[in-house]
């Protein structure tokens, strides 16, 4: 699974050269009413402004849900799903934490080792059934599991980006009748496809094609 998932990221890097967008996030705050079981999170993350056609400073991303990371997660696609509808064919259906005692951890006083490092898992589900899984560790449970989040959006992203990319220079290509160019840009949407679906995306093209 991350063997594949780097091969489309080594595809999509090749594919977008420096439109590639990398996120970041800066800080964040938290918000939690136990009673409620509601969680409100605001994170600034830079590169969000660049996926929404602006510059790169960084973008105030509010959220709401049942926890840290489904508040983020429900944040993000609130702020980015018009532009990348792909964004709403995909779920979380993993969450797992694993403490890494030992090693660089125990460094808190008198041995403890609540600041071990925690390596948190991030699964993501297409449309199509297709899982994916994005890892994250640092000394924080909430920051591994943000970051890991954030890593899943951007492949997603840029996944889309990608694939608005090869579908303009495809129809380009059989406007020009390039049969080379053809097939290699029908072969990288047809692997670009395998992330989710585009259907919504294409229609989306088409009628800014239309517009033009």
């Amino acid at each position: 699974m991350i063997h594949e998932q780097t091969r489309m990221l080594d595809l999509m890097r090749d594919l977008l050269g420096d439109e590639f967008v990398r996120l970041s996030v800066v800080h964040y705050d938290l918000h939690e009413d136990f009673e409620k079981e509601h969680t409100q999170i605001t994170c600034v993350v830079r590169g969000a402004g660049l996926i929404r056609g602006g510059d790169d400073r960084p973008i105030q991303i509010v959220g709401n849900g049942v926890g840290p990371i489904d508040a983020f997660f429900r944040g993000l696609l609130d702020y980015l799903h018009a532009e990348y509808p792909s964004l709403n064919s995909i779920v979380i259906d993993k969450f797992s934490v694993i403490g890494k005692l030992g090693g660089r951890g125990g460094t808190a006083p008198g041995g403890s080792q609540s600041d071990a490092l925690a390596s948190v898992t991030v699964g993501i589900r297409n449309s199509a059934g297709r899982s994916f899984e994005f890892v994250s560790e640092s000394r924080s449970v909430t920051r591994s599991g943000i970051e890991a989040t954030l890593r899943a959006t951007e492949y997603f992203v840029n996944s889309e980006r990608a694939f608005k990319r090869a579908y303009r220079a495809l129809r380009d290509a059989r406007e020009r009748n390039r049969q080379d160019l053809i097939i290699r840009y029908t072969d990288l949407m047809s692997q670009l496809v395998k992330n989710t679906s585009y259907s919504d995306v294409i229609e989306q093209i088409r009628a800014d094609l239309e517009g033009a």
